[in-house]
């Protein structure tokens, strides 16, 4: 019971760092004690949803795992959600909104309770990120996450890792920050949450990830990609860096070859899930001779469940898989397997129909990230009326139009050749670090 193994480094490291943020520290020593004061007024007070609203404060991950404790469900928000969202997901969850000071005054109670015990409770309900459609709220049991976390812990580099120091770029809002907190609270780490700051500015973002003690990095590609901006100022300076577990979105291969080559000692993981399916169900570690293509995003003979490809599409099926699916999740995601290696291809819904054909902007993306030159891509459509009227095309890289267009025209049919190109130093981002293509469609 992954409880018992927090209670269990709480008890016997005690004087180390658990959770770190920002200028905040918390010892191993205090967070239990801290959790089980604030769990046993929870209990007391109801047994719904309990939502935090935070990020970068020590006191939402104590708070989370005083949640655990009482067997109440919690709900993280995000800071930046407009208030009618915001009150929207209050309302739909019927959840009791936690803040910093009822938090700290049951941290210091002294009082305790029993901690919840039963495998199939909900232990969180988190929102899909609203990438491929309007977000959704999607409840997590606890045998959901034990079956995540077996599987993470197994793969080489990564429980050696979470015995260090875990540096976590995603918000608690997002589900990719499962895998860095309860890999280091498990496994007896210290959890570094990055705050804001040190996410955009350049010169802090240094500054944390040489001091900290990096063991293990979790993270979007996205964001490994601004990470890479740094090579220069960390190269020599990271002698703890032990793996990078990527998910999220697509990791272009250009970034992962540059990364490889500035980090050799490091192993890079490229991870694939759904938040419906706890976070992460596959991940495939890549070579620079993986770089040369599409990179895969999993093996067929190490996933934390089954995984198959039925017409297109990828399902999944087993103890990770979130209860309201039964068992069986249909992603929405395109994927093949060759050679026992799990690829994904893009989404159903991102299907454009374009001059009679059906279009994938992410294969149109994976070909350009496959040239020389070009860092990172995304394409969206030029609209009118609803109607498809031409693709647009982001790049980031040092490649002309011309080139650009006439190396697409070798490689695929001419209905998906962009019209308009638009070259920019980096792509939006979204509040989890993703690609931010509503931005993009907004921006055409």
């Amino acid at each position: 019971m992954f409880l018992e193994e927090i209670y269990e480094n709480s008890r016997r490291l005690a004087p180390r760092p658990a959770l770190k943020a920002g200028g905040q520290e918390l010892c191993w020593g205090q967070l239990w004690p801290m959790a089980m004061g604030l769990a046993a007024r929870l209990r007391r007070q109801g047994a719904g949803p309990v939502a935090l609203e935070g990020n970068e404060d020590l006191w939402v991950p104590a708070a989370m795992l005083a949640c655990l404790i009482a067997g109440r469900p919690y709900l993280p928000l995000h800071p930046s959600l407009p208030d009618p969202a915001w009150r929207q997901r209050l309302t739909e969850a019927r959840a009791q909104l936690l803040t910093r000071e009822e938090a700290e005054r049951g941290f210091t109670s002294g009082e305790t309770c029993p901690a919840a015990r039963d495998p199939d409770r909900e232990i969180y309900r988190i929102y899909t990120s609203g990438s491929t459609g309007a977000p959704k709220p999607v409840a997590i049991t606890q045998r959901n996450l034990e079956s995540f976390l077996r599987w993470a812990r197994r793969l080489p580099d990564i429980r050696a890792g979470a015995e260090g120091v875990v540096v976590g770029q995603a918000s608690y809002a997002f589900d990719l920050s499962v895998a860095d907190l309860y890999l280091a609270l498990t496994c007896g780490g210290t959890h570094l949450s990055l705050t804001e700051g040190e996410k955009h500015d350049p010169v802090r973002r240094v500054e944390r990830l040489t001091a900290c003690g990096l063991s293990l990095l979790v993270t979007t590609p996205s964001f490994l990609r601004t990470l890479l901006t740094d090579r220069l100022a960390l190269a020599g300076r990271l002698d703890r860096f032990r793996a990078v577990f990527c998910c999220g979105e697509a990791l272009p291969p250009a970034v992962a070859r540059r990364f490889l080559e500035t980090f050799p000692q490091v192993t890079l993981y490229n991870a694939y899930g759904p938040t419906e399916a706890t976070c992460a169900v596959s991940a495939a570690t890549i070579t620079l001779a993986d770089c040369a293509g599409p990179l895969p995003i999993g093996r067929l003979d190490n996933c934390a469940l089954s995984v198959t490809v039925e017409e297109g599409e990828i399902f999944l099926r087993g103890e990770s898989v979130a209860p309201a699916f039964g068992g069986v999740y249909a992603t929405g995601d395109l994927g093949r397997i060759e050679h026992g290696r799990l690829y994904w291809l893009g989404r159903k819904d991102d299907q454009l129909k374009y001059k009679g054909y059906r279009v994938e902007p992410a294969e149109i993306e994976r070909a350009l990230e496959a040239l020389p030159g070009v860092e990172r891509a995304a394409v969206v459509p030029r609209r009118w009326g609803g109607d498809v009227r031409g693709l647009v095309a982001f790049v980031v890289g040092d490649r002309k139009e011309d080139e650009l267009t006439a190396a697409l025209a070798r490689r695929l049919p001419s209905y998906m050749i962009p019209g308009q190109w638009r070259s920019v130093a980096r792509l939006p981002l979204t509040p989890n670090g993703k690609c931010d293509r509503k931005r993009l469609e907004e921006m055409v």
